[in-house]
């Protein structure tokens, strides 16, 4: 299993394997710590992957098929339909997921700098990350959103670097169509690829580069016709979701703030779930698109305002209030520990992000993911999950950078030890 990323030493071998362990065993302990309970996104999604599973109905709780990116529930299915639709079953999928994404963080960090220690620092780091323990324990997409998105930066790294640039390609372009089908903030993603690939042009050839391409568009096509051929059976149109009108209308309207607000806050709060039901899924998205694209054009400045207002939202630290104190002491505890590692990460993922000591195009690559994922939910709203599937690239980028430097000053202090 640790073949190609670690060293091939006994500790090594057994390092890894270790850690993956950890990270399964922390998500289990804390699953039954806080039994959460099957509530809002997650009930949704259960109920979609408990109606393919057993009825062959797709279909949400509030009778919609479309409205909820469907990536994460069409995983679930086939697990459902093999062991039963229960929340047992689901959080067993986010611990296999938990174990993937442990291995990929540590496989990229092996690609970014060969000095050793940064895949065992990657994924320690990694499986200690509270939000991705948080998110182990409900039934929620972000696991899958994770994972996606790792191996689009290691597809990635590999088209850069030449090596049968068309089967990384073709790998990228079906993650990164499943990261479409798991959630739409993963359109702009792609900017990791892109730079990739204008990176095997310059290397190479243009021919190469254009046979890449295309077989990133033939991947992503092959995972997104399926899905787009479906909704275009049930609900008259192909589309990835309903729900981006939705989030646009809720990020740009009278009463938005840059974060989540309510449809009851919103002026077409009154009478929503009459309205919804009447015009059906197509045509509420059409409503909201059109009401959306009207507020923006009557308020040009305060659009721009909530949408860079959205950007600094998306890195805010989470922190906890004095409700969250008054639920639970403990709780509010663990979540200023929270605060304090998502600031390291931020900052040595950032430090990473900059530092001569981790390659230049590796660096851009995983620059331009990031960008790319943040710039998008500038059309909405953000609240502190959205980040989550992204920030094991700064997890992995400040790993890399702090081997690097730790490697790096190793003979100095062994010459003046010896001196």
């Amino acid at each position: 299993m640790t073949g190609g990323i670690l060293p091939a030493t006994p500790a090594a071998r057994i390092a890894l394997p270790a850690i993956i362990l950890l990270a399964v065993v922390l998500r289990i302990a804390a699953a039954l710590l806080l039994r959460q309970p099957l509530a809002s996104d997650g009930l949704a999604y259960f109920t979609m992957a408990q109606g393919l599973a057993e009825r062959g109905v797709w279909m949400d709780n509030f009778g919609q098929h479309a409205f909820y990116s469907p990536g994460y529930p069409l995983l679930l299915a086939p697990f459902f339909a093999l062991f039963g639709s229960s929340l047992f079953t689901a959080l067993a999928v986010n611990l296999l997921l938990a174990a993937l994404s442990t291995w990929l963080v540590a496989g990229l960090a092996a690609r970014l700098t060969p000095r050793a220690g940064a895949p065992l620092l990657a994924a320690l780091g990694f499986a200690t990350w509270l939000p991705g323990i948080w998110n182990a324990t409900l039934v929620a997409k972000e696991n899958l959103s994770t994972a996606l998105v790792l191996g689009l930066a290691l597809c990635s790294l590999a088209i850069a670097r030449g090596r049968r640039p068309a089967a990384a390609a073709l790998c990228a372009g079906l993650l990164w169509g499943a990261g479409l089908l798991t959630g739409g903030s993963s359109l702009l993603l792609c900017a990791g690829t892109a730079v990739a690939l204008l990176l095997l042009w310059r290397r190479w050839r243009l021919s190469r580069a254009l046979g890449a391409g295309s077989a990133f568009l033939l991947g992503a096509l092959i995972m997104l016709a399926p899905w787009l051929h479906a909704t275009d059976r049930m609900i008259g149109r192909p589309v990835l979701t309903t729900n981006a009108a939705f989030n646009l209308y809720l990020g740009h309207n009278p009463a938005a703030t840059g974060r989540f607000v309510s449809i009851a806050e919103t002026p077409l709060g009154p009478g929503w779930e009459a309205r919804r039901l009447r015009l059906g899924e197509a045509a509420l998205a059409d409503r909201l698109q059109a009401e959306a694209e009207a507020w923006i054009s009557a308020h040009p400045g305060r659009s721009t305002g909530l949408a860079l207002r959205t950007l600094l939202y998306f890195w805010e630290p989470n922190l906890p209030d004095a409700d969250d104190f008054a639920a639970s002491r403990a709780i509010a505890l663990i979540r200023l520990v929270e605060v304090a590692q998502y600031c390291a990460f931020l900052l040595l993922g950032g430090w990473g992000l900059l530092s001569a000591r981790l390659g230049r195009p590796e660096r851009a690559i995983l620059a331009a993911m990031i960008l790319g994922f943040w710039l998008v939910h500038a059309a909405a709203y953000v609240i502190p999950r959205y980040r989550d599937p992204v920030m094991p690239l700064l997890i992995v980028s400040g790993a890399a950078a702090m081997a690097a430097r730790w490697t790096a000053r190793a003979p100095r202090r062994q010459a003046l030890h010896a001196g």
